[in-house]
């Protein structure tokens, strides 16, 4: 029975931490591969405009066949947009290509015959398209296992003033979003205050608790907008916020 309590409390405690704390989403991303044979490995998606960047560093790269005769040019990096991959796959199986590096419908970023032994590399991919990629690793040589550090970090350069931004394009809006509604509950929150201190002689306490609802969901959206305006400009969490 004591042990029934006690897991009770800690599946309480984690279901408040999930709720009120929910996990932060960012920009540039951090990844570990161990001993990985999988061929298609996908990371991040990332809306670019006109003016996107990826910036890919990979280190503490190994492979479990060292032969230096191994055809490298099949294991790499690339970008594909979900259509171009429904006709990637569809060129795999009619045989035209053996690997989603050969298609010419991907935008190779990286692969590792460029790594001449090195054990890490850094690149800075330009795109130029706008649209929705997906950065993809892709490993078409059979019972090659790769254990690799990676950092990945995808923006788009605002057009007058050359700076990143670090929200997928569609999403660069929000801090202004968010502050805007932030206002206005904050407004109603006000005018609710002065409805209370009129009609006072007849307020009850749901009243209070209406107002503290309002409140409470005013932080909410301005924690929110300072959390996007954060990863908008460094790429990085910084706040974790409740939601309503």
């Amino acid at each position: 029975m004591a042990i029934s309590s006690q897991y009770s409390r800690i599946f309480s405690l984690f279901t408040f931490l999930v709720v009120f704390f929910p996990p932060c989403l960012a920009e540039v991303r951090f990844s570990e591969i161990r001993s990985d044979d999988r061929s298609i490995i996908p990371f991040d998606d990332f809306g670019f405009t006109h003016t996107g960047r990826l910036e890919l560093n990979v280190s503490h790269i190994s492979l479990s066949n060292p032969n230096p005769e191994l055809d490298l040019f099949q294991v790499g990096f690339f970008l594909s947009t979900r259509d171009s991959w429904i006709h990637v796959l569809q060129q795999i199986q009619d045989g035209e290509i053996t690997c989603a590096l050969q298609s010419g419908l991907v935008k190779v970023v990286y692969t590792f015959d460029r790594l001449k032994g090195a054990k890490n590399f850094g690149v800075v991919f330009t795109e130029n398209e706008a649209n929705q990629f997906t950065l993809v690793f892709a490993n078409c040589l059979q019972q090659l296992q790769i254990s690799m550090d990676i950092r990945s970090a995808m923006y788009n350069l605002d057009g007058r003033s050359g700076r990143r931004d670090y929200l997928s394009a569609g999403n660069s809006i929000l801090p202004r979003v968010y502050f805007l509604f932030f206002l206005v509950y904050f407004s109603l929150a006000g005018l609710w205050i002065y409805v209370l201190y009129k009609k006072r002689l007849t307020v009850f306490r749901i009243h209070f608790f209406m107002l503290a609802v309002v409140l409470l969901k005013a932080l909410n959206l301005l924690c929110e907008a300072e959390d996007k305006s954060y990863i908008k400009r460094t790429g990085c969490c910084q706040y974790r916020t409740g939601r309503y």
